[in-house]
């Protein structure tokens, strides 16, 4: 299968193609929006291939540059939509740790600031992700007794710490994305989303207002319609989709409550949960797309 594969995650972009056991590589020069699709052009044409050849896409979702993550994905998520291709995604942490033997590690990522990403892998799956400065993250690491590395194209950024540089083929993003279609790691376009870890200052901005205008009030016959909308852009399978009739059937049963939440009038998400006993269950809750990772949920 021809693949094709995407990289906008950080300062050196790049788009790759895999034909047969040939690999063919072009940089994304700056600024990615303008020359994203020339990129992905020159590729092709470099591999002697037309889009309809090319069987995946694949792209790094991230951490990385907010900005070059959205392109990305918007560019493979257009692509994949236009001539219904298979889509994988790749992390920017597995860029670094398809390099390393250890099967117990750190791995740390350029942040843009003082502090950086860091994921801590055990037995070489990724266990958790998050942000924090130098010390905090040997501090970790030596309590674990593990190494934390970085990759040498970031040398630049932790040359002077006391983590250890790890040189990444080349080639690690096509291997990568070869790997899992052919491990069937395929994700729907509806389903692949970027790893921010940290917000940007637009989702902050957002998350402040949310936090002081979000009103939480008791579901009534009238919210069940915009629930069913929530439904249908969190859930994939019909069965876990509530249409507004079932959700009407849902506020009559006396044992279970609906709380829902509203900005500006708009209802964003809610929360279902049934008393049986001495216990309170969580039965379903949703938030928008567009409204999550902004605290909505906790406040729920």
């Amino acid at each position: 299968m021809n693949i094709l594969a995407i990289n906008t995650s950080s300062s050196f972009g790049e788009v790759s193609v895999l034909k047969n056991d040939d690999i063919f590589k072009v940089e994304i020069a700056s600024p990615y929006s303008e020359n994203i699709m020339t990129a992905i052009q020159t590729v092709l044409e470099n591999a002697s291939l037309n889009f309809e050849d090319i069987g995946a896409v694949s792209c790094v979702t991230g951490p990385g540059s907010f900005t070059g993550i959205r392109i990305g994905l918007s560019v493979a998520k257009g692509l994949c939509f236009g001539q219904y291709k298979k889509m994988v995604g790749v992390n920017s942490f597995e860029l670094v740790s398809y390099n390393i033997q250890d099967s117990n590690f750190v791995v740390v990522i350029d942040s843009g600031n003082a502090d950086m990403y860091y994921a801590i892998f055990k037995n070489k799956s990724i266990e958790e992700m998050g942000f924090g400065d130098e010390e905090k993250i040997l501090s970790y690491a030596s309590e674990q007794n593990i190494k934390v590395y970085y990759s040498s194209a970031e040398k630049q950024k932790f040359e002077n710490t006391k983590f250890n540089e790890i040189v990444c083929d080349k080639d690690t993003l096509i291997k990568i994305s070869k790997q899992k279609i052919e491990n069937d790691e395929i994700v729907s376009i509806q389903n692949i989303s970027p790893i921010y870890i940290k917000l940007s200052q637009a989702e902050i901005g957002l998350k402040q207002k949310i936090e002081a205008e979000v009103v939480l009030r008791n579901a009534t016959m009238g919210d069940a319609n915009a629930l069913a909308v929530i439904d249908s852009q969190c859930f994939d399978t019909e069965t876990e989709k509530y249409s507004a009739s079932s959700f009407e059937n849902e506020f009559k049963e006396p044992s279970k409550s609906y709380n829902v939440a509203v900005l500006n009038d708009l209802q964003i998400g809610y929360i279902g949960v049934q008393t049986l006993g001495d216990e309170l269950n969580l039965l379903k809750i949703a938030i928008l797309p567009q409204y999550q990772r902004l605290g909505v949920g906790e406040k729920l």
